[in-house]
């Protein structure tokens, strides 16, 4: 009997390890075969297990990850919108100041039609009798122009001089002579040592034969002297003959007044003006309208003291 319920227990025992290793070998076979099927998920859609909070995270950080995407969207939409406004507004002051630059050069161009002038006043040579008379015989062209029929001899004749005399150092230069403001200096005809008379001077002529009309410009800005010139009167102006850039000759004292003087120096009486040229009457050449660059004449001009005469209507 003993021996019957041994075998009874070893029967049953071994049934129950035949279903526990059963069991086993059934469990075992599930988790296989999920592990294959996440492995084969895993290689089609690179999934794998993650924790709730793990998802939780990678969301949080997906959310900020577009968030910034999109605030850098704005901010680039914004940065392209404002240099295509600035490009924009570049565009336009651009436009605007061509045109603007457009309706100067219109209007300086019809100024500068409006400022064509020719004045034909006759010409008059100071050679052969007055090598020193430019300033002289251009005032008689002008008077002329004016309506005083007048002669260079007769201008000549009642020219100031100031005859202080020719004084020179040891080595020959001029020490001492006249000052052209006073009258002027040396021999108007050449044949001794002559120079020049300054406006101020030979205004007084002007009223000898026009009363109270002597127009002395010396010193104005170069646009009186195109104010003048448009009203239809001619001027007399101090250049160089060559309209070169002048350079001092000689210095000297007149009664404690230093003396620059320019032996290049030379008179012309202006007769007109277009956009580019002055055009003058030249009593050394005997030249009627002869033309010189206006901005040379501008600058010969003005270095040589800016002297101008004139006569007021």
């Amino acid at each position: 009997m003993k021996k019957l319920f041994a075998l009874f227990i070893l029967a049953l025992s071994f049934v129950a390890l035949t279903i526990t290793f059963n069991i086993y070998i059934y469990e075992s076979k599930k988790v296989s075969a999920l592990q294959d099927h996440m492995s084969f998920l895993a290689s089609k859609g690179n999934v794998s297990y993650i924790s709730s909070e793990e998802e939780a995270r990678l969301e949080k950080e997906e959310k900020r990850r577009k968030k910034e995407e999109e605030k850098a969207a704005k901010e680039e939409a914004k940065r392209k919108a404002k240099e295509e406004a600035e490009a924009k507004k570049a565009e336009e002051k651009r436009l605007k100041e061509e045109e603007l630059q457009r309706k100067k050069d219109e209007l300086e161009k019809a100024l500068n039609a409006s400022k064509q002038i020719n004045l034909d006043v006759a010409i008059i040579n100071q050679l052969p009798e007055y090598k020193n008379g430019c300033e002289a015989t251009s005032l008689t062209m002008m008077l002329n122009y004016a309506g005083v029929n007048v002669s260079k001899d007769s201008v000549i004749g009642k020219v100031k001089r100031d005859l202080t005399p020719i004084k020179y150092d040891s080595k020959g230069s001029i020490i001492e002579w006249g000052n052209p403001k006073n009258g002027f200096v040396g021999d108007i005809t050449g044949k001794t040592p002559g120079y020049s008379i300054d406006p101020v001077a030979l205004a007084p002529v002007i009223n000898e034969y026009l009363p109270d009309k002597a127009l002395d410009l010396t010193g104005c800005d170069y646009g009186e002297l195109e104010n003048v010139l448009s009203s239809g009167r001619p001027i007399v102006v101090w250049i160089t003959s060559t309209f070169k850039e002048p350079k001092v000759s000689h210095t000297w004292t007149s009664n404690g007044t230093v003396i620059n003087s320019y032996f290049t120096q030379h008179a012309v009486l202006i007769t007109g003006m277009d956009e580019n040229s002055i055009y003058y009457n030249d009593p050394l050449t005997g030249v009627k309208n002869a033309k010189v660059d206006k901005s040379t004449f501008k600058s010969v001009w003005t270095k040589m003291g800016k002297k101008a005469l004139s006569y007021y209507k």
